[in-house]
């Protein structure tokens, strides 16, 4: 459990000053203690962890890895109380080939099967000082010069954390907090470095439909913007599945990039239609492909921005049936999609080419893998490996037929021997 509070601070020169503090409310503070090190904070493609109330960082220090599942629970005390479960590693290794541990089993019961993917990462230069009292060690002091980088975004900031160590009481640390509040220059801190990392996050997708935008006129007063996890859970999508087709959609568009040519700010819009493909099959699973467009019309995953989430009806439409070039003007007919931008209904089609053989590749429920790209041949070889790597392989290789009405370039499915 960890009890500590924050405190953002100012300006460069007070951040210094309070590093060379030699007590606090009667409390001594000893030397201080420099330390750089880097954490990757990891979730699966449908943020099945952040959906659990948890965030989960992997520490890099120069001898040790830490893993950390933390709580994400708030409180507006100044004081506040957080779960968190750790395990040090001497190497960064995947949670699934730990040592049977306790932060094993948790993680593995949030995730099952699915691969964790970063989300951002900060950078600290911290300077740790002990708080102690009669030679109890009362609390810890980190004063942090914290970078964190989500793609090509970045926010910087130097905070004050105070955490409670084994010696003190909550009594002894409410004293130090009392104390320091009323410091020139310290603000309380109400937000956790996953709360500011997953900012960046959010403002990058609003950053991919700014940039993006297709000239689209159209408002979206009639959508309304609904957590993924709640969809999730009230639809009973099969999160297994639409995770194993988010992942196979993620790495089939970095691998056929040089053939697709989609803009990478439609990355994320592919890994959030991937979750949610199946969204109608509770209701009405014959047509669940009609009945999820539906669905998508009025309703979408509030981390997608406008005019992304115009995407996800017709790539929902678009997953299940065999598409021929008849069905793809029945569809350029429909009032709701020829309304939109020609380019914006060209790359909705070319993402749901990729998360039609995204969806066959997990046919069989066997976990098949992508194995091999090979873009050497005129035509485009796919290795899957895996138990059901046979019939995922042929569900592809059938469910390739827009693939081929749109791009020059054939591809084929094979199992990896």
């Amino acid at each position: 459990m960890e009890i500590e509070a924050k405190f953002l601070i100012s300006e460069p020169d007070i951040f210094e000053k309070l590093k060379g503090v030699a007590a606090i409310n009667g409390f001594s503070v000893g030397d201080r203690k420099d330390k750089v090190f880097t954490d990757t904070y990891l979730d699966t493609l449908d943020m099945a962890i952040y959906a659990s109330g948890f965030s989960f960082r992997c520490r890099e220090k120069a001898d040790k890895v830490t893993y950390t599942l933390k709580s994400l629970s708030s409180s507006d005390s100044l004081v506040h109380m957080r779960e968190e479960v750790e395990f040090t590693l001497d190497e960064k290794l995947p949670v699934k080939k730990w040592n049977n541990c306790v932060l094993r089993h948790r993680v593995l019961s949030i995730i099952g099967e699915g691969e964790l993917f970063p989300l951002f990462t900060v950078m600290h230069k911290r300077a740790d000082v002990q708080i102690d009292s009669n030679q109890r060690n009362i609390a810890e002091m980190s004063f942090d010069d914290v970078v964190i980088v989500c793609e090509d975004n970045k926010k910087s900031y130097l905070e004050l954390e105070v955490e409670l160590a084994g010696d003190g009481t909550e009594s002894e640390l409410h004293q130090i907090v009392s104390n320091l509040k009323d410091m020139e220059g310290l603000v309380p801190g109400t937000s956790s470095k996953f709360d500011n990392g997953l900012e960046l996050f959010r403002e990058n997708m609003q950053k991919d439909a700014s940039i993006l935008n297709y000239g689209i006129k159209t408002g979206y007063d009639d959508i309304s913007f609904v957590p993924l996890s709640d969809m999730i859970d009230e639809y009973g999508i099969e999160v297994e599945h639409s995770r194993n087709v988010a992942e196979n959609s993620f790495h089939l568009f970095d691998e056929l990039k040089s053939i697709h040519l989609l803009p990478d700010e439609l990355r994320q819009t592919l890994r959030v239609a991937a979750v949610v493909h199946d969204i109608g099959v509770m209701t009405d699973a014959k047509n669940h492909h009609k009945v999820g467009r539906d669905i998508l019309l009025e309703t979408c995953p509030d981390e997608l921005p406008y005019p992304l989430c115009t995407f996800l009806p017709w790539m929902t439409f678009l997953h299940k049936k065999r598409i021929d070039r008849k069905k793809l003007h029945k569809l350029s007919l429909k009032k709701k999609f020829f309304e939109l931008p020609s380019q914006m209904q060209e790359d909705i089609l070319k993402l749901s080419a990729l998360l039609r053989l995204a969806d066959a590749l997990d046919y069989s429920r066997m976990d098949s893998e992508i194995s091999e790209v090979d873009l050497a041949k005129e035509d485009i070889i796919i290795k899957i490996k895996g138990p059901g790597a046979s019939i995922d392989a042929d569900r592809a290789d059938t469910k390739a037929d827009l693939w081929r009405l749109l791009f020059e370039r054939d591809i084929y499915f094979r199992e990896d021997y």
